[in-house]
């Protein structure tokens, strides 16, 4: 596995898109003040996604659950894998906590699996989806 994104759930997601573009001087890769999620070029060989918060909720089926969204996830470690089946079965038989099976997300292009870690951060790992040629 390796650290492809670091994603922070954002309230004001047009505000945090214009600083990181503008002030930090992130390039941006995919998205735009307008589209809910972003992805920024961070120079490091890690990008920066920006996700309005109630998208993740939503993702993961948190929203209208009782939960409200000052309790919802705000920060997310994005890890990279070959394998989301076999890496969340390794990470599930090591005690990990799961918070959604894997599943393709066609829109997002990945196949992804959520978990927690100790301290209840969420955790994705994902792996691009196959081209549909």
């Amino acid at each position: 596995m390796r650290c492809s994104h670091v994603r922070l759930m954002v309230e004001d997601y047009k505000a945090c898109f214009l600083f990181y573009r503008d002030v930090c001087g992130f390039t941006v890769l995919w998205g735009d003040e307008d589209t809910r999620y972003a992805e920024l070029d961070m120079g490091s060989g890690t990008h920066l996604a920006l996700n309005k918060r109630e998208v993740m909720a939503e993702a993961l089926g948190t929203l209208g659950a009782g939960s409200e969204l000052p309790g919802q996830d705000r920060f997310a470690l994005i890890l990279e894998t070959d394998d989301v089946d076999a890496t969340a079965a390794r990470l599930k038989a090591a005690g990990a906590t799961l918070v959604k099976e894997a599943q393709d997300w066609p829109v997002w292009g990945i196949r992804a699996a959520h978990f927690r870690d100790p301290d209840g951060y969420l955790v994705e790992i994902n792996a691009p989806l196959p081209s549909a040629e």
